[in-house]
């Protein structure tokens, strides 16, 4: 009897015991529109921006493509760029144009050592082209970077601050004389080999000095060799320049490139066969990006000695703009002078379809307004004149770009 009674006074302590508990809450409803979702999934906000990069750059660390960090899992990133033109021209009437897509991917292999590529995706003739443009190791210190891969080469400053996406650079396009190979460009943007560069801890003053060693160009000027040299010669870069002194953001210093370019046969290079050519390439760069004020000025000069004679190309360009908030009209001048039309490096056998454009004399004119829609996406209109071979053409485009 007193067992029983034991046993029934401990159920009940047990049933009271459990309904004193809270009841769980329940289930939040999903949002209207998502009722077939799980009420478990998680939710994750996006990242903003103004975490990792403000709206309007900071005068003592301009922006590049390679600082954005846009999507991270803490060891690899993301970024994604394209842009859509309606563009009326010389060449052809109003039509739409889609720009290349680019696409940089970031390994985090230690807290210095990353691994990076770049590929792009671009539209022509119907078909749809994929070129890796740059695959390379590269660590960082304070003071020191050190790449070795496919990079873009230590030419100036905007050709290592923008690459192949093209909505963070203030124009639409490239300047001429800093375009890629393939597409009308005359210097060797890309290079194959090691890169070392010294220079001040970000936010300080001081000298700058960038060194690369690579294989030197190929057949013809867009032939990039990399995954050998067609001689033992290699191509020598050096680049001298300061960083910070009279503005934080003021960059300026010079360039000069030696190459020993291969010899070769009559069906490849009618102007100079069999007979190898030496380049020597010299420049100058200025940028300024400040808070309102943005400067870019750069001018080259491509000097081509074989069989005793000699050709050279200068081509320069200086942009500025100003900032207006979220506006920035801007304006461009750039002019090409030299013997390019002769040159036998940059005039090769009509029969190998080489997308090497000669380097013509022309003097271009262009204005333009950069709209800032937000932190991801720009608008640029811009308005250009090109007078070259004793006629003229123009351009008029409507971009609209984003990056993320």
């Amino acid at each position: 009897m007193m067992n029983r009674l034991a046993v029934t006074v401990a159920a009940l302590l047990v049933v009271r015991t459990a309904l004193a508990q809270p009841l769980p809450a329940p289930s939040p409803t999903p949002p209207p529109g998502d009722r077939d979702a799980p009420a478990s999934e998680p939710v994750l906000a996006p990242e903003h921006i103004a975490a990792k990069l403000p709206a309007t750059p900071q005068p003592e660390e301009p922006i590049t493509v390679d600082q954005i960090v846009i999507a991270s899992t803490n060891r690899v990133d993301l970024n994604f760029f394209g842009d859509v033109s309606m563009v009326q021209s010389t060449a052809q009437d109003a039509a739409f144009a889609i720009g290349p897509l680019g696409f940089q991917v970031t390994a985090h292999l230690t807290q210095e050592l990353v691994g990076r590529t770049e590929f792009a995706m671009s539209f022509d003739n119907g078909d749809t082209v994929l070129d890796v443009e740059r695959a390379y190791l590269e660590y960082r210190s304070p003071h020191w970077m050190l790449a070795a891969g496919r990079t873009h080469a230590e030419l100036g400053y905007w050709n290592n601050a923008f690459h192949h996406g093209r909505w963070l650079q203030l124009t639409i396009n490239r300047p001429r004389v800093l375009r890629f190979e393939d597409e009308g460009g005359m210097l060797p943007v890309h290079q194959v080999g090691i890169t070392a560069v010294y220079g001040p801890s970000r936010g300080e003053a001081g000298l700058e000095v960038g060194v690369g060693v690579g294989n030197g160009h190929g057949r013809v000027l867009e032939q990039i060799q990399t995954t050998g040299d067609d001689n033992h010669a290699k191509s020598m870069l050096l680049r001298v320049g300061a960083v910070g002194y009279g503005h934080p953001a003021l960059r300026f210093g010079i360039n000069v490139a030696v190459d020993d370019i291969a010899a070769q046969p009559e069906a490849v290079r009618p102007l100079a066969p069999d007979a190898s050519i030496l380049e020597l390439i010299t420049g100058v760069y200025l940028s300024l990006r400040a808070e309102h004020v943005l400067v870019f000025s750069e001018t080259y000069n491509i000097a081509h000695f074989a069989m005793g004679q000699s050709w050279q190309v200068t081509d320069g360009f200086l942009l500025a703009g100003y900032r207006l908030d979220k506006t920035i009209p801007y304006a461009q001048i750039e002019a090409r002078r030299g013997d390019g039309a002769v040159d036998p490096f940059y005039n090769p056998s009509p029969a190998l379809n080489s997308e090497t454009v000669s380097p013509t004399n022309y003097v271009e004119g262009l204005v333009g307004v950069h709209y800032d829609l937000n932190s991801w996406s720009a608008l640029k209109l811009e308005v250009a004149d090109r007078r070259f071979n004793g006629t003229s053409d123009y351009r008029v485009e409507l971009n609209w770009s984003f990056g993320r």
